[in-house]
């Protein structure tokens, strides 16, 4: 067995050898005077084509994520965002409140999850609003990016700062004074809708947290769990001395926790997008490009039209396919480009199908490259050489089964991190090693 490996890996070397100084101008490689008689050629080849469109999913799953994303950003190529975090508080267990108890005061605390989008630098509003209705799940205990419910008109607290999400001070307050009052009463007269967690819950039913501010140009991120989002009821007791209480309302269900995320692509390249077939936009349509937002559900989506092609050869072995995208030249000057970018398995009804999956059986990720210094080399590799042997070993290649360019699943809900793709100059290829005989 050991001598067969060796025999392979030998052999491997000797066709990248070859690969190396036997190139014609037809990319064309001789495998050397040994396999003439066999006619064996290594070919390198980039000239199938590509076809890149972007595509509106119908919803993304946003609940349970752990983030609350609050704010709104608009610019020329993405259009309008805005962001609003939906969630539910339990009832709070309190001693019995004294008689002679005087409320003090009410704070709604969230603490800076470090993700922001747009810019920070401006002064930024967030509002709190009590809902109007109960949050409910859906059939399969989801909630999305297209979900909401009716909220109280008037906001119960708003806070105008500057943001500030990497500090150390990690906290921002809103407070809520009048709203905590008439809470402190309900409690304070053991009022029956405070006596057990549903009809606190009937009662109180939750909260929607948005931007506030239609000047508002930052989404910010906030930890949406117990430990980080919660009321705080201050309130004392004069006898002897004064003695200070607290009542602690806190975040309660992580499935009723979700981001509500809406887009308007007025005036951008997407403007037409909601309107047609599928929410599929083709690059022709958009000057060339293609776009990538997460928590909106914008991903770019590739096919190859042309690969069924390589069945015209009559003897060949595939042995390598590379995936290359460069993202448009100076679209990241304000936006972090995505460290890490995944390709998904999706079809004609443009369902995301899972991960596409390595020799390993891990998820394809991309080769990421950043040229700093002359911002013409940036790229993204992926090898999908898996995905293409497998399309082709029935002798069909079906131009539905496309891929989907995403970040990593975790981030695609619950941030709305973006990419541009270029498709003309450079255009997107597909580089496939095969070899003839």
């Amino acid at each position: 067995m050991g001598s067969k490996i060796f025999f392979y890996l030998c052999f491997i070397l000797f066709l990248l050898s070859a690969f190396c100084i036997s190139c014609s101008n037809a990319n064309k490689f001789s495998l050397g005077s040994d396999f003439v008689e066999s006619q064996t050629n290594m070919v390198l080849t980039d000239t199938f084509r590509v076809d890149l469109s972007t595509v509106l999913l119908d919803s993304l799953l946003t609940s349970a994520t752990g983030v609350a994303l609050v704010g709104n950003y608009k610019d020329n190529e993405f259009g309008k965002i805005t962001c609003t975090n939906y969630f539910e508080v339990g009832l709070p267990s309190y001693s019995e409140i004294s008689e002679k108890a005087i409320y003090d005061s009410c704070t709604f605390f969230l603490s800076y999850s470090g993700y922001s989008y747009g810019d920070t630098t401006a002064l930024m509003s967030v509002s709190i609003h009590q809902l109007k209705e109960n949050i409910t799940l859906n059939s399969n205990g989801s909630l999305y990016n297209v979900s909401k419910f009716e909220y109280a008109k008037d906001a119960i607290g708003s806070k105008l700062f500057y943001p500030n999400p990497t500090s150390s001070d990690s906290i921002l307050r809103i407070h809520v004074n009048e709203y905590g009052d008439t809470l402190f009463t309900l409690f304070k007269n053991k009022d029956n809708n405070v006596s057990s967690s549903d009809l606190f819950l009937d009662y109180i039913k939750g909260f929607v947290l948005t931007s506030g501010n239609e000047n508002n140009n930052a989404v910010l991120g906030f930890d949406a769990d117990s430990s980080h989002t919660y009321f705080k009821i201050y309130y004392h007791v004069t006898d002897e001395t004064v003695k200070n209480y607290v009542i602690s309302i806190k975040l309660s269900s992580d499935t009723r926790q979700f981001n509500n995320i809406q887009h308007d692509f007025a005036k951008s390249r997407l403007a037409a997008i909601d309107s047609l077939a599928n929410h599929r936009i083709l690059s022709q349509q958009s000057d060339g490009r293609c776009y990538m937002q997460a928590g909106i559900g914008l991903l770019p989506k590739i096919q190859f039209p042309t690969l069924q092609d390589l069945f015209l050869k009559n003897r060949w072995k595939l042995l390598k396919a590379d995936l290359i995208i460069v993202p448009v030249k100076d679209s990241y000057d304000r936006f972090i480009l995505p460290g890490n970018l995944y390709l998904y398995d999706t079809d004609k009804h443009n369902d995301i199908n899972g991960y596409l999956s390595d020799r390993s059986g891990n998820p394809v990720k991309g080769t990421f490259v950043l040229d700093k210094l002359y911002n013409e080399n940036t790229s993204y590799t992926f090898d999908i050489t898996p995905f293409i042997s497998n399309e082709l070993a029935d002798n069909y290649f079906n131009y539905d089964h496309g891929i989907f360019v995403g970040v990593v699943q975790k981030k695609l809900y619950s941030t709305i991190d973006r990419l541009e793709i270029e498709g003309k100059a450079p255009r997107v290829k597909l580089k496939l090693y095969y070899v003839t005989y």
